[in-house]
């Protein structure tokens, strides 16, 4: 009789796959740092521009040089003129960085089920919402499971023969070069790397040799997008300015805590943080979507079980094994190291920071899903990973119509076949070789705050006192469309005491066009007296059709 189990697990991940690009597709789009990774690649495919920069470090107004970035946004669409192509090819890296974490973690810790480690990598809510959609964290995953798989293999204790030690020593080197131009966190991936190649010393002076040049012929491979960036701003210019995010500052020694739980989180299903931007507009998501709660709390209750439970795996000694005393300390120094970096940068401690980290986690979960494996807690593990899967699809669902690209597909097509990145947006001012920040059109006037009428507004305080408001939102400019509107609040409490606030609306607004918004603005504090609300500005663009002087009102 034929085995049907390599189809069944071929079928399997074909599954996964397919729910983790529904889960991009259905992810934000044109939300303000989404939209600056997708222009980067845009203006490279519209313009032929070299993208001698990648994302932006908006703390200090700072770009990561090299072109990486915008390569892997900008090919897929020169390959496929289609908004989709980039969010494909991102799903297909991740996806094949997951399924490589995957197979290690079952080479390496062979008793924990493969169903269990290829379905919770695959539908972890970290790698779902930081790896299928477009935004520089997503990216990360690749170089970061690349680098750590080749770390592993050089520790001694770690070390399981899978490749030879040359190649790990070229994936740790490709991994750090293809981060470098992703994110600012590739620092991290330097004191492993020497850890890893001091841990071979023994070895003698001659391969010792061998695994550094291994180390930069793998560096080399992602580096070659790099080296332009170099050779036309120099060694300083080519920074980006991102030397101006060294800053030595007191970081309270209560962050190692919250350091360790977060890199725990990375491997548990904590969904919190994925729930909209702040616990207002949480608590009106959940308000307006009681059908998913059920869902949302067994995930949530597992979500905050798991880093405690795994705290406490890491005291059992009921493993003695060199890899398992080997993982514990490259925890704690993961830890450490992320603690100790934030003494030196001016960003605040952030968990997407340190992503990178996250095959560490899903390594050390395997080695605690070991300690208590038995047929009650596969039961356990099948039920809770059941749930978590159709509450991701439930709330991608949820997305699709809200945040998504589906929302406005059109305004980006048009941006694409007429090549025309202002149709979509601009990239911010101090962009280096950006485009212009702005709309620069004289025959195409135009003043935000009086062409984007604010009409029928409504303030309510809302569940667990949201401040809650109402409006139709049109756009009179009949040769301008405008996105990211900013509106300014303002609250006046009975004693006078005035406080202000401000968000941003994301929805492109095309002439003519009117929709209304519902918006939630924090918490009310306190009892309101007056609410007032006013548009302060907007990003113009060219609108779909450039050669019309009149918009359809939608």
């Amino acid at each position: 009789m034929t085995d049907r189990r390599p189809w069944l697990f071929a079928a399997a991940l074909l599954g996964l796959f397919a729910l983790r690009l529904y889960f991009g597709l259905s992810s934000h789009f044109f939300a303000e740092d989404e939209s600056q990774i997708f222009l980067i690649g845009l203006r490279y495919y519209a313009t032929g521009r070299w993208p001698y920069f990648g994302p932006d470090v908006v703390w200090t107004l700072s770009e990561i040089p090299g072109a990486l970035q915008g390569l892997l946004v900008g090919a897929p669409l020169a390959l496929v003129p289609a908004p989709e192509a980039p969010i494909v090819v991102l799903n297909l890296l991740s996806f094949g960085a997951l399924a490589m974490l995957s197979w290690y973690i079952t080479r390496r810790v062979p008793s924990v089920p493969r169903w269990l480690v290829w379905g919770w990598t695959m539908t972890a809510p970290w790698t779902l919402h930081f790896s299928t959609h477009i935004t520089n964290p997503s990216y990360v995953l690749a170089g970061a499971v690349v680098f750590f798989i080749g770390l592993f293999e050089v520790l001694p204790p770690m070390r399981l023969g899978l490749v030879p030690l040359p190649a790990a020593f070229a994936a740790m080197g490709m991994g750090v070069a293809w981060v470098m131009q992703i994110h600012m966190s590739w620092y991290l991936m330097l004191p492993f790397l020497g850890i890893g190649w001091l841990s071979r010393r023994a070895d003698g002076a001659a391969k010792m040799t061998i695994y550094v040049l291994a180390c930069i012929a793998g560096a080399a491979v992602p580096g070659l997008a790099l080296f332009p960036t170099a050779f036309q701003y120099g060694a300083v210019g080519g920074t980006g300015g991102t030397l101006r995010n060294l800053h030595v500052h007191f970081v309270s020694p209560a962050e190692i805590l919250v350091t360790l739980a977060r890199i725990f989180s990375f491997a548990s299903l904590e969904i919190n943080r994925f729930v909209e931007i702040d616990d207002a507009r949480r608590i009106l998501f959940v308000r307006t979507h009681l059908w998913l709660v059920p869902l949302m709390a067994i995930v949530w209750a597992a979500g905050i079980v798991q880093p405690f439970w795994m705290l406490a795996s890491s005291f059992r000694s009921r493993l003695s094994t060199p890899d398992w005393r080997a993982i514990r300390k490259i925890v704690a120094f993961s830890v450490g190291l992320v603690y100790v970096s934030y003494w030196f940068v001016i960003e605040p401690p952030q968990a997407h920071a340190f992503y990178l980290m996250a095959p560490v986690s899903f390594v050390f979960a395997a080695y605690c899903w070991s300690m208590i494996d038995s047929l009650r807690w596969r039961r356990v593990a099948a039920g809770v990973l059941a749930v978590n899967i159709a509450y991701q699809f439930a709330f991608a669902s949820t997305q699709f119509a809200r945040t998504s690209l589906y929302t406005n597909r059109e305004a980006v097509v048009r941006a694409i076949v007429a090549k025309s990145p202002e149709m979509f947006g601009h990239r911010r001012a101090f962009a280096p070789d950006g485009g212009p920040p702005v709309l620069q059109d004289p025959a195409r006037p135009y003043n935000a705050p009086v062409d984007l009428h604010l009409d029928d507004p409504k303030f309510t305080v809302g569940f667990a006192r949201t401040a809650n408001w109402s409006f139709v939102l049109t756009n009179t400019n009949p040769r301008v469309a405008f996105r990211r509107t900013l509106y300014m609040t303002t609250y006046r409490d009975p004693g006078g005491k005035v406080e202000e606030r401000h968000q941003f609306i994301d929805r492109i607004l095309q002439p003519g066009e009117t929709r209304r918004f519902d918006v939630s603005d924090l918490f009310a504090r306190g009892a309101v007296a007056e609410a007032t609300i006013r548009i302060a500005a907007a990003d113009a663009l060219l609108p779909l059709d450039s050669s019309s002087s009149e918009g359809a009102t939608k």
